[in-house]
Protein backbone atom coordinates (compact mmCIF):
# COMPACT_ATOMS: atom_id res chain seq x y z
CA UNK A 1 0.00 0.00 0.00
CA UNK A 2 2.79 2.42 0.90
CA UNK A 3 4.55 1.60 -2.36
CA UNK A 4 1.39 2.33 -4.36
CA UNK A 5 0.86 5.60 -2.48
CA UNK A 6 4.48 6.59 -3.13
CA UNK A 7 4.13 5.88 -6.85
CA UNK A 8 1.03 8.06 -7.06
CA UNK A 9 2.75 10.90 -5.20
CA UNK A 10 5.76 10.70 -7.53
CA UNK A 11 3.43 10.82 -10.52
CA UNK A 12 1.60 13.85 -9.11
CA UNK A 13 4.83 15.73 -8.37
CA UNK A 14 6.15 15.06 -11.88
CA UNK A 15 2.91 16.30 -13.40
CA UNK A 16 2.96 19.47 -11.34
CA UNK A 17 6.64 20.14 -12.03
CA UNK A 18 6.03 19.73 -15.75
CA UNK A 19 3.21 22.28 -15.57
CA UNK A 20 5.56 24.84 -13.98
CA UNK A 21 7.35 25.39 -17.29
CA UNK A 22 4.17 26.32 -19.14
CA UNK A 23 2.87 28.50 -16.32
CA UNK A 24 6.13 30.42 -15.93
CA UNK A 25 6.47 30.96 -19.68
CA UNK A 26 2.93 32.34 -19.82
CA UNK A 27 3.52 34.63 -16.85
CA UNK A 28 6.88 35.90 -18.13
CA UNK A 29 5.48 36.63 -21.59
CA UNK A 30 2.46 38.43 -20.14
CA UNK A 31 4.61 40.43 -17.73
CA UNK A 32 7.11 41.36 -20.42
CA UNK A 33 4.41 42.49 -22.86
CA UNK A 34 2.60 44.58 -20.23
CA UNK A 35 5.82 46.31 -19.22
CA UNK A 36 6.70 47.00 -22.85
CA UNK A 37 3.28 48.54 -23.43
CA UNK A 38 3.94 50.94 -20.55
CA UNK A 39 5.10 54.45 -21.50
CA UNK A 40 7.80 54.27 -18.82
CA UNK A 41 11.35 54.71 -20.11
CA UNK A 42 13.66 52.97 -17.59
CA UNK A 43 16.69 55.04 -18.61
CA UNK A 44 14.90 58.38 -18.23
CA UNK A 45 13.42 57.14 -14.94
CA UNK A 46 16.92 56.61 -13.54
CA UNK A 47 17.76 60.22 -14.20
CA UNK A 48 14.49 61.43 -12.71
CA UNK A 49 15.01 59.45 -9.49
CA UNK A 50 18.31 61.22 -8.81
CA UNK A 51 16.83 64.63 -9.70
CA UNK A 52 18.77 65.01 -12.96
CA UNK A 53 17.42 66.14 -16.32
CA UNK A 54 17.71 63.33 -18.88
CA UNK A 55 20.11 64.23 -21.67
CA UNK A 56 18.68 62.86 -24.97
CA UNK A 57 22.11 61.89 -26.31
CA UNK A 58 23.13 60.12 -23.12
CA UNK A 59 19.73 58.42 -22.87
CA UNK A 60 20.10 57.10 -26.42
CA UNK A 61 23.60 55.77 -25.64
CA UNK A 62 22.44 54.02 -22.47
CA UNK A 63 19.46 52.47 -24.26
CA UNK A 64 21.83 51.07 -26.87
CA UNK A 65 24.17 49.70 -24.18
CA UNK A 66 21.29 48.06 -22.33
CA UNK A 67 19.92 46.51 -25.51
CA UNK A 68 16.60 48.36 -25.25
CA UNK A 69 16.68 49.11 -28.96
CA UNK A 70 16.85 45.43 -29.89
CA UNK A 71 13.74 43.62 -31.19
CA UNK A 72 11.34 42.72 -28.40
CA UNK A 73 11.85 38.97 -28.82
CA UNK A 74 15.61 39.36 -28.35
CA UNK A 75 15.02 41.42 -25.22
CA UNK A 76 12.60 38.78 -23.91
CA UNK A 77 14.96 35.86 -24.56
CA UNK A 78 17.82 37.74 -22.90
CA UNK A 79 15.63 38.56 -19.88
CA UNK A 80 14.33 34.98 -19.69
CA UNK A 81 17.85 33.55 -19.74
CA UNK A 82 18.81 35.88 -16.89
CA UNK A 83 15.79 34.76 -14.84
CA UNK A 84 16.73 31.11 -15.32
CA UNK A 85 20.13 31.96 -13.83
CA UNK A 86 18.50 33.72 -10.87
CA UNK A 87 19.20 37.23 -12.17
CA UNK A 88 16.05 39.39 -12.08
CA UNK A 89 17.90 42.52 -13.10
CA UNK A 90 18.82 45.63 -11.14
CA UNK A 91 16.19 47.72 -9.42
CA UNK A 92 15.84 51.21 -10.88
CA UNK A 93 14.77 52.64 -7.52
CA UNK A 94 17.31 50.97 -5.22
CA UNK A 95 20.17 50.37 -7.72
CA UNK A 96 20.50 46.89 -6.19
CA UNK A 97 19.86 43.47 -7.80
CA UNK A 98 16.18 42.55 -7.45
CA UNK A 99 17.14 39.06 -6.23
CA UNK A 100 19.05 40.66 -3.36
CA UNK A 101 16.06 42.84 -2.46
CA UNK A 102 13.69 39.85 -2.48
CA UNK A 103 16.10 37.82 -0.37
CA UNK A 104 16.42 40.62 2.18
CA UNK A 105 12.68 41.33 2.40
CA UNK A 106 11.56 37.69 2.53
CA UNK A 107 12.41 37.05 6.23
CA UNK A 108 10.30 40.04 7.30
CA UNK A 109 7.28 38.82 5.34
CA UNK A 110 7.78 35.24 6.56
CA UNK A 111 7.96 36.41 10.17
CA UNK A 112 4.80 38.49 9.82
CA UNK A 113 2.83 35.75 8.06
CA UNK A 114 3.98 33.02 10.47
CA UNK A 115 2.95 35.03 13.53
CA UNK A 116 -0.40 35.92 11.94
CA UNK A 117 -1.07 32.27 11.09
CA UNK A 118 -0.35 31.16 14.65
CA UNK A 119 -2.66 33.85 16.04
CA UNK A 120 -5.36 33.00 13.52
CA UNK A 121 -5.25 29.26 14.27
CA UNK A 122 -5.35 29.82 18.02
CA UNK A 123 -8.54 31.86 17.65
CA UNK A 124 -10.18 30.09 14.70
CA UNK A 125 -10.26 26.52 16.07
CA UNK A 126 -12.04 27.18 19.41
CA UNK A 127 -14.46 29.73 17.92
CA UNK A 128 -15.26 27.43 15.00
CA UNK A 129 -15.90 24.52 17.36
CA UNK A 130 -18.00 26.72 19.66
CA UNK A 131 -20.08 28.02 16.76
CA UNK A 132 -20.68 24.48 15.48
CA UNK A 133 -21.56 23.08 18.91
CA UNK A 134 -24.14 25.77 19.60
CA UNK A 135 -25.53 25.90 16.08
CA UNK A 136 -28.17 28.60 15.50
CA UNK A 137 -27.89 29.86 19.07
CA UNK A 138 -27.01 33.39 20.08
CA UNK A 139 -23.40 32.25 20.46
CA UNK A 140 -23.38 30.98 16.88
CA UNK A 141 -24.93 34.18 15.56
CA UNK A 142 -22.47 36.28 17.56
CA UNK A 143 -19.45 34.42 16.20
CA UNK A 144 -20.76 34.62 12.65
CA UNK A 145 -21.32 38.37 13.05
CA UNK A 146 -17.72 38.79 14.18
CA UNK A 147 -16.45 36.86 11.15
CA UNK A 148 -18.57 39.01 8.85
CA UNK A 149 -17.15 42.21 10.34
CA UNK A 150 -13.60 40.83 10.16
CA UNK A 151 -13.98 40.39 6.40
CA UNK A 152 -16.03 43.53 5.75
CA UNK A 153 -13.76 46.03 7.50
CA UNK A 154 -10.73 47.02 5.36
CA UNK A 155 -7.41 45.79 6.70
CA UNK A 156 -5.68 49.16 6.41
CA UNK A 157 -8.43 50.77 8.55
CA UNK A 158 -8.03 48.11 11.23
CA UNK A 159 -4.26 48.62 11.17
CA UNK A 160 -4.55 52.39 11.54
CA UNK A 161 -7.08 51.97 14.36
CA UNK A 162 -4.74 49.59 16.22
CA UNK A 163 -1.84 51.99 15.77
CA UNK A 164 -3.89 54.88 17.11
CA UNK A 165 -5.27 52.92 20.06
CA UNK A 166 -2.19 51.02 21.23
CA UNK A 167 0.50 53.35 19.90
CA UNK A 168 -0.91 56.85 20.43
CA UNK A 169 -3.55 56.58 23.14
CA UNK A 170 -2.32 53.71 25.35
CA UNK A 171 1.35 54.00 24.26
CA UNK A 172 1.86 50.27 24.68
CA UNK A 173 3.83 49.98 21.45
CA UNK A 174 6.12 52.32 19.58
CA UNK A 175 4.71 53.54 16.29
CA UNK A 176 8.22 54.34 15.01
CA UNK A 177 9.80 50.98 15.85
CA UNK A 178 9.92 48.67 12.83
CA UNK A 179 12.38 46.11 14.24
CA UNK A 180 12.04 43.32 16.77
CA UNK A 181 9.16 41.11 17.80
CA UNK A 182 7.03 43.95 19.18
CA UNK A 183 6.94 45.61 15.75
CA UNK A 184 5.19 42.56 14.30
CA UNK A 185 2.45 42.15 16.92
CA UNK A 186 -0.06 44.72 15.64
CA UNK A 187 0.35 43.92 11.92
CA UNK A 188 0.09 40.20 12.75
CA UNK A 189 -3.13 40.86 14.70
CA UNK A 190 -4.50 42.75 11.69
CA UNK A 191 -3.74 39.85 9.37
CA UNK A 192 -5.00 37.32 11.93
CA UNK A 193 -8.40 39.06 12.01
CA UNK A 194 -8.70 38.51 8.28
CA UNK A 195 -7.70 34.85 8.68
CA UNK A 196 -10.30 34.37 11.43
CA UNK A 197 -13.02 35.98 9.34
CA UNK A 198 -12.09 33.75 6.42
CA UNK A 199 -11.92 30.42 8.25
CA UNK A 200 -14.17 30.42 11.34
CA UNK A 201 -17.39 30.12 9.35
CA UNK A 202 -15.87 27.57 6.98
CA UNK A 203 -14.53 25.54 9.90
CA UNK A 204 -17.98 25.66 11.53
CA UNK A 205 -19.71 24.46 8.37
CA UNK A 206 -17.12 21.72 7.80
CA UNK A 207 -17.49 20.45 11.38
CA UNK A 208 -21.29 20.36 11.04
CA UNK A 209 -21.05 18.50 7.73
CA UNK A 210 -18.61 15.89 9.03
CA UNK A 211 -20.55 15.50 12.31
CA UNK A 212 -23.59 14.31 10.34
CA UNK A 213 -21.63 11.43 8.83
CA UNK A 214 -22.50 7.91 10.07
CA UNK A 215 -18.96 7.12 11.28
CA UNK A 216 -19.00 10.16 13.60
CA UNK A 217 -22.45 9.36 14.95
CA UNK A 218 -21.34 5.77 15.46
CA UNK A 219 -18.28 6.88 17.41
CA UNK A 220 -20.44 8.99 19.69
CA UNK A 221 -22.90 6.13 20.12
CA UNK A 222 -20.04 3.97 21.37
CA UNK A 223 -19.53 6.49 24.19
CA UNK A 224 -16.14 7.82 23.03
CA UNK A 225 -15.06 11.09 24.70
CA UNK A 226 -15.81 14.18 22.65
CA UNK A 227 -12.13 15.12 22.38
CA UNK A 228 -11.41 11.70 20.87
CA UNK A 229 -14.28 12.05 18.40
CA UNK A 230 -12.87 15.38 17.24
CA UNK A 231 -9.21 14.35 17.04
CA UNK A 232 -9.77 10.93 15.42
CA UNK A 233 -12.84 11.41 13.24
CA UNK A 234 -13.81 15.05 12.71
CA UNK A 235 -10.62 17.07 12.39
CA UNK A 236 -8.86 14.73 9.87
CA UNK A 237 -11.80 15.05 7.46
CA UNK A 238 -12.24 18.76 8.13
CA UNK A 239 -8.56 19.28 7.37
CA UNK A 240 -8.96 17.58 3.98
CA UNK A 241 -11.92 19.82 3.19
CA UNK A 242 -10.08 23.04 4.07
CA UNK A 243 -6.62 22.10 2.76
CA UNK A 244 -7.03 23.47 -0.81
CA UNK A 245 -8.27 26.80 0.53
CA UNK A 246 -5.34 26.97 2.96
CA UNK A 247 -2.91 26.77 0.04
CA UNK A 248 -4.50 29.73 -1.71
CA UNK A 249 -4.54 31.76 1.51
CA UNK A 250 -0.90 31.05 2.33
CA UNK A 251 0.14 31.90 -1.20
CA UNK A 252 -1.69 35.22 -1.06
CA UNK A 253 -0.11 36.11 2.28
CA UNK A 254 3.43 35.08 1.33
CA UNK A 255 3.07 36.88 -1.97
CA UNK A 256 3.19 40.03 0.06
CA UNK A 257 0.69 41.65 2.41
CA UNK A 258 1.33 44.98 0.78
CA UNK A 259 -1.29 47.08 2.56
CA UNK A 260 -0.47 45.85 6.06
CA UNK A 261 3.28 46.09 5.55
CA UNK A 262 2.91 49.64 4.22
CA UNK A 263 0.70 50.79 7.12
CA UNK A 264 3.15 49.44 9.72
CA UNK A 265 6.33 50.17 7.70
CA UNK A 266 7.38 46.52 7.75
CA UNK A 267 10.17 46.22 5.18
CA UNK A 268 8.74 43.08 3.62
CA UNK A 269 8.10 42.10 0.02
CA UNK A 270 4.74 43.87 -0.14
CA UNK A 271 6.17 47.13 1.22
CA UNK A 272 9.05 46.94 -1.25
CA UNK A 273 6.66 46.39 -4.13
CA UNK A 274 4.52 49.41 -3.20
CA UNK A 275 7.64 51.57 -3.25
CA UNK A 276 8.59 50.12 -6.61
CA UNK A 277 5.17 50.88 -8.09
CA UNK A 278 5.27 54.46 -6.84
CA UNK A 279 8.71 54.90 -8.41
CA UNK A 280 7.63 53.07 -11.59
CA UNK A 281 10.42 50.56 -11.12
CA UNK A 282 9.38 48.09 -13.80
CA UNK A 283 12.37 45.79 -13.15
CA UNK A 284 11.27 45.34 -9.54
CA UNK A 285 7.67 44.80 -10.67
CA UNK A 286 8.75 42.00 -13.02
CA UNK A 287 10.76 40.26 -10.30
CA UNK A 288 7.88 40.58 -7.85
CA UNK A 289 5.37 39.03 -10.27
CA UNK A 290 7.71 36.10 -10.98
CA UNK A 291 8.19 35.65 -7.23
CA UNK A 292 4.44 35.55 -6.55
CA UNK A 293 3.97 33.02 -9.33
CA UNK A 294 6.67 30.74 -7.90
CA UNK A 295 5.18 31.02 -4.41
CA UNK A 296 1.72 29.98 -5.60
CA UNK A 297 3.09 27.11 -7.68
CA UNK A 298 5.26 25.68 -4.89
CA UNK A 299 2.57 26.00 -2.21
CA UNK A 300 -0.10 24.45 -4.43
CA UNK A 301 2.20 21.54 -5.27
CA UNK A 302 2.75 20.96 -1.55
CA UNK A 303 -0.99 21.17 -0.88
CA UNK A 304 -1.77 18.76 -3.74
CA UNK A 305 0.78 16.25 -2.48
CA UNK A 306 -0.59 16.46 1.07
CA UNK A 307 -4.18 16.07 -0.18
CA UNK A 308 -3.31 12.97 -2.18
CA UNK A 309 -1.18 11.51 0.58
CA UNK A 310 -3.98 11.93 3.13
CA UNK A 311 -6.85 10.94 0.83
CA UNK A 312 -6.86 7.44 -0.74
CA UNK A 313 -9.78 8.40 -3.00
CA UNK A 314 -7.68 11.06 -4.71
CA UNK A 315 -4.82 8.59 -5.16
CA UNK A 316 -7.24 6.22 -6.87
CA UNK A 317 -8.57 9.03 -9.08
CA UNK A 318 -5.05 9.93 -10.22
CA UNK A 319 -4.22 6.33 -11.01
CA UNK A 320 -7.44 6.04 -12.96
CA UNK A 321 -8.61 2.96 -11.05
CA UNK A 322 -9.61 1.73 -7.63
CA UNK A 323 -7.29 1.98 -4.69
CA UNK A 324 -6.80 -1.14 -2.70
Amino acid sequence: MLKKAGDVLHLLVLQRLASIIGILLTVTIGTFVLIKLSPIDPVSMKFNLVGATPDPVLVAQLREQLGLNDPWWQQYMRWLSQIVQGDFGESILYAVPVATLLKGALPNTLGLVSLALVMGIVVTIPLGMLSAKYQDSWIDHGVRLVTFLALAIPGFWVGLLLLYLFGVKLQLVSITNTNGFSAYVLPAVTLALWICGLYIRRLRNAILEVSRQPFVQGARALGLPEWMVYTRYIFPHVGLMLLPMMGVTMGAMLGGSAVIETVFSIKGIGYMMVQGIMARDYVLMQGYIIWITLVFIVINIIIDVLSVWLNPKRRAAIKGGSYE
